[in-house]
């Protein structure tokens, strides 16, 4: 896409002009920097970020998580949920400069949770609205806990720029906390008005941040607006409605007058090219959009690019192997695919990507040297595991001869059937109790409860009805599994006229006591559920899964030896 039609090209020149103008303007007497914008996030340059937090509030912050099961709820849009990290008082300085006072929260979903190196969000002006550093008042620093090479976001969000795609700055900076160094992080300009301005040439219009989410039915209450008047919605709603057009005629109409679709093709082929498979196309997960006051149009931003170099998605199932040249499975790019117009254009937009974009001794020379440049500061980062796909440079060197041989038996098709997005999620209730009991022994053969001797105090909420029990009989289960197994314990309120009981599902082999351990539906240590009754309940007797922490103080696997826990959870329920 570097070479743009005239119109997009005046377009692209008018913006540049604008957001060059209005950030000489927007550069106040407090910009702390002995440098500009460019020099902040020069992949040359590394950035050295070191921050001064009290103790305890970084010890909660490291902690803090996000739950997936609070993220997929669809009673409360996600503009109006309560934040789920908070934010805290620090000192802060870059590349030795004293930026003073700031605020700093955790950041990540799942796979980039981290308690020792939390990515992190730093807002320079929460104290001092005036206050910017090199013409920027937020600082995301991601920990890049998903790609032991550190290398995949600089040089995807590259790619995309490259492309003539808007896209985020991104370079390396070393963190410091209270002395402690944290290595290497990626420094990647935030997804804001300032970023708006500069990359699209206004920030008069609505920015979205898409999570596990798609332009269906389901999804469209997904979509966290950053920014915008709520009338923009109406644009992602007019989507989902264009793209439910059987007549693919009709269905283009409605979609050139909603979406610049040529920006489109490119953005869909940039992130098949480089192998994003947790992005938009092949998740769901992973965007921005944002709607354009001026083009009247919607558009797409990457986000997350962490795992890069990887054709095949985990949520597609095993029997299913996807083409090298495609992947059509967010809700825009599968229905585009259905036509023969929308796979020219797609495929067309490909071939320029590998014919201007896509240089194999640019990308691997550029590696080598960040490479070196972030060697020395790599121990700090801690031993990490690729989960998903191969080094950056290994995959450019076998990208186009990959792409280009599939092509030549023409078009690929997507076969891979729709998958529906999660139904919708409601709050059913919560949960604060204590328990402690004495350790049995147990056979994980045994798939029926024992019972323990001890007790528990709870508060339960469920819809408007609140009770307080502690009259409880307590249950323990050990079963196989990853990582040496887990426990399922069940609290009980014999005398309850309706739901009963609390389960808890928690790690055998990864517990220290008073260490918090997150209760989600996914990739979390623990699980837990409220149910109708006690003992072996299915799917029809759960009233809804359970989000939370449980804290362990003492805890022993030997019979006789004491267990006294904390639990503080909500309930969540998939409706359809």
């Amino acid at each position: 896409m570097k070479k743009h039609s005239a119109p997009n090209l005046l377009l692209h020149i008018c913006y540049s002009l604008i957001a060059i103008i209005g950030f000489t303007s927007v550069v106040s007497a407090k910009d702390l920097a002995p440098y500009g914008y460019d020099r902040l996030f020069s992949p040359a340059h590394l950035v050295r970020v070191e921050l001064s937090v009290d103790d305890d509030d970084w010890d909660t912050l490291r902690f803090q998580r996000r739950s997936l099961l609070k993220t997929l709820r669809t009673d409360v849009p996600p503009t109006k949920q309560e934040k789920q990290f908070d934010y805290f008082p620090a000192e802060l300085s870059i590349d030795g400069v004293s930026v003073g006072r700031v605020a700093i929260r955790k950041k990540g979903f799942i796979g980039s949770m981290d308690e020792r190196r939390p990515s992190l969000k730093i807002k320079l002006a929460r104290f001092d609205k005036k206050k910017t550093f090199a013409s920027v008042d937020t600082l995301t620093l991601n920990n890049n806990k998903q790609d032991p090479t550190d290398i995949n976001q600089v040089i995807g969000y590259q790619l995309f720029r490259k492309a003539g795609l808007p896209a985020a700055q991104c370079n390396f900076a070393t963190v410091t906390v209270n002395g402690e160094h944290l290595g290497v992080y990626c420094n990647i300009e935030s997804p804001d008005k300032r970023f708006a301005e500069r990359h699209l040439g206004t920030d008069k219009g609505a920015l979205y941040e898409g999570t596990i989410t798609d332009f269906t039915s389901t999804g469209l209450v997904r979509f966290e607006r950053k920014y915008g008047k709520k009338k923009h919605d109406r644009k992602l709603e007019e989507v989902a409605k264009a793209l439910e057009e059987t007549d693919d005629t009709k269905m283009f109409q409605a979609l050139r007058k909603l979406i610049d679709l040529n920006e489109f093709y490119h953005y869909w082929a940039m992130e098949v090219l480089i192998g994003h498979w947790d992005g938009y196309i092949s998740n769901k997960n992973n965007f921005i959009v944002y709607y354009h006051p001026d083009r009247e149009r919607i558009g797409f931003i990457p986000w997350g690019m962490d795992q890069l170099a990887e054709d095949n998605n985990q949520f597609w199932g095993p029997g299913f192997k996807p083409p090298k040249s495609v992947k059509a499975d967010g809700a825009i790019a599968r229905r585009l695919y259905q036509t023969p117009q929308g796979r020219e254009s797609y495929f067309a937009a490909l071939k320029e990507h590998l014919a201007q974009i896509w240089n194999e001794d640019e990308i691997t020379s550029q590696i080598a040297q960040l490479e070196k440049l972030i060697a020395p500061h790599r121990e700090h980062s801690g031993k990490r595991f690729r989960q998903t796909g191969k080094p950056f440079d290994e995959f450019a060197l076998e990208r186009r001869a990959e792409i280009e041989a599939e092509l030549e038996a023409g078009h690929p098709d997507w076969t891979l059937g729709v998958r529906d997005m999660p139904g919708h999620a409601e709050k059913r209730g919560e949960c604060e109790l204590s328990f402690e009991f004495t350790m049995v022994e147990l056979e994980e053969s045994q798939r029926e409860l024992v019972d323990l001797s001890g007790s528990a105090e709870v508060g339960l909420t469920v819809g408007e009805e609140s009770s307080r029990f502690s009259d409880t009989t307590l249950g323990l289960r050990a079963n196989r599994g990853w990582r040496g197994g887990s426990y399922t314990l069940q609290i009980t309120n014999p005398n309850a006229s309706g739901p009963s009981t609390i389960e808890i599902t928690f790690p055998r082999g990864q517990i220290q006591p008073n260490r918090p351990i997150a209760v989600d539906i996914f990739a979390s240590p623990a699980s837990g559920r409220l149910l109708e009754r006690s003992g072996n309940v299915g799917e029809r007797g759960t009233i809804g899964m359970m989000t939370g922490i449980l804290n362990l103080m003492t805890f022993g696997k030997k019979p006789g030896d004491r267990v006294k826990g904390t639990l503080a959870a909500e309930f969540y329920q998939f409706l359809n």
